[in-house]
């Protein structure tokens, strides 16, 4: 039987993933953690359920002596940047990119989401929502030979698998049979998935460049990440605290070169540097317009191969959010720049290999089925120019599973599921690779 996605009021096809963080706040029972978005990729405007402040408005204070006195939160200095421009090497024009048509390489009965490549470029780590269950296969696909090689099974959970390079793993979160959530190490498919942590607070991880650290929350440690050294093993936890998150776990990413890490969700959008134990807060600033009110803040950060470009999807107000757009900051300026690419909603972005482009996955309007299309956009990181890609080619739903630029610059693997037009249903998921050259 074939898992459908209803693609309601024409917004991302997100009903099924709806249903499924129903289903998991279900099976979480009493598990005392922030509400997680339904979005594997953060990628839908649709309402986040959130939970009240704590204690809730209007609870009377205990009187007397007895009352425990407010604690202040320490606030967190800003971002500071060096200054200096650095020099930029020329990128190729958009002009010299040559996108092919979609290929597709794989199919499923239900819905493929893309998690990453692995470094030989070849490879894909993957999931695969099992029909009919709040679960999903964990796989790498080899998109040259067509090779699946199964890693595990979890609950369909927002946080994505990762790749583990030194010890050739997968790291994904889980929820075990006491209803914790938990760390599972996968080293392949006739290997036993080991648990080595079980107390985590949220699905989201960071891994190290090279693939030897993991980063998360736990419930020991709500505001203080947690670093765990997989060939020790061995837990530490950071110096530097978080402001504590208001509804929803931090997302994590860290610097390709490993000394810093980045925080982020409504609370705010933090660096943690590593060598120094401190934190600080970039500025997103804030909206003030009829249409667009409070503090901006962001749901999805990438940061350039070479570390110089933070790119970050960025929203402003409390889901259902109005607008996500993309913002650049260069880590050696401080520049913050906002592009406007005239769309309404952006929701996946990949850099390419140079540094100086990225793809960026938008919502673009509607077919005459009423089906809301998808645009590729590459954008050049140093002019904030823009160009859509393969303009004449209908996608439907790439960006609610993701796509993904190759670390060899060749190829573009994104999902590219099949909707039927008059009920708006998915009806089967698939995966689609472009090939990337470039005009010399």
């Amino acid at each position: 039987m074939k898992r459908i996605l209803n693609l309601v009021g024409g917004l991302l096809g997100l009903l099924v993933l709806i249903g499924l963080a129903v289903v998991l706040a279900m099976t979480f029972g009493g598990l005392q953690r922030a509400a997680e978005p339904a979005s594997q990729a953060f990628q839908s405007p649709i309402e986040t359920p959130t939970q009240p402040p704590y204690p809730p408005p209007g609870t009377p204070t205990p009187p007397g002596p007895a009352a425990t006195p407010t604690v202040v939160p320490t606030p967190v200095p800003p971002c500071t940047f060096a200054g200096q421009p650095a020099p930029v090497e020329p990128g190729p024009p958009f002009e010299a990119y040559q996108f092919s048509e979609p290929r597709v390489v794989l199919t499923h009965t239900s819905a493929i989401g893309i998690a990453g490549w692995l470094p030989d470029g070849q490879r894909l780590l993957i999931t695969r929502l099992i029909p009919g269950q709040p679960r999903e296969y964990i796989e790498i696909f080899n998109t040259q030979t067509g090779e699946l090689q199964r890693y595990g099974e979890r609950h369909s959970l927002p946080g994505k698998p990762v790749w583990l390079a030194a010890h050739q793993a997968v790291a994904f979160v889980d929820v075990g049979p006491d209803k914790q959530v938990v760390l599972r190490i996968s080293r392949g498919e006739t290997a036993t998935v080991e648990t080595p942590i079980s107390d985590l607070t949220g699905s989201f991880l960071g891994v190290s460049p090279d693939g030897r650290q993991l980063v998360f929350f736990t419930q020991a440690s709500q505001d203080r990440p947690e670093v765990f050294d997989l060939a020790q093993p061995q837990r530490a936890t950071l110096p530097a605290a978080l402001p504590l998150m208001r509804w929803s776990p931090y997302r994590i990413s860290w610097h390709p070169q490993g000394h810093q890490i980045a925080f982020y969700n409504e609370t705010g959008f933090y660096l943690a540097n590593l060598p120094l134990g401190r934190i600080c807060e970039v500025d997103l600033g804030f909206e003030e317009s009829e249409a667009r009110y409070g503090k901006r803040w962001t749901f999805d950060v990438q940061w350039s191969p070479n570390g110089r470009y933070l790119a970050a999807l960025t929203t402003a107000g409390n889901p259902p959010v109005h607008f996500i757009d993309l913002t650049l900051i260069d880590t050696n300026t401080g520049e913050l720049r906002r592009l406007d690419l005239g769309l309404q909603y952006l929701y996946a972005i990949t850099w390419a290999p140079n540094s100086h482009d990225l793809l960026v996955i938008g919502e673009k309007g509607t077919n005459e089925s009423g089906l809301v299309l998808h645009g590729l956009y590459v954008v050049n990181a140093t002019t904030s120019d823009a160009r859509q890609m393969l303009a004449d080619y209908q996608f439907v739903s790439i960006g609610t599973w993701g796509g993904a630029w190759s670390p060899t610059g060749q190829a573009i693997a994104l999902a590219c599921p099949v909707v039927a037009p008059e009920e708006q249903l998915m009806i089967e998921g698939r995966l689609c690779i472009i090939t990337v050259g470039v005009r010399r």
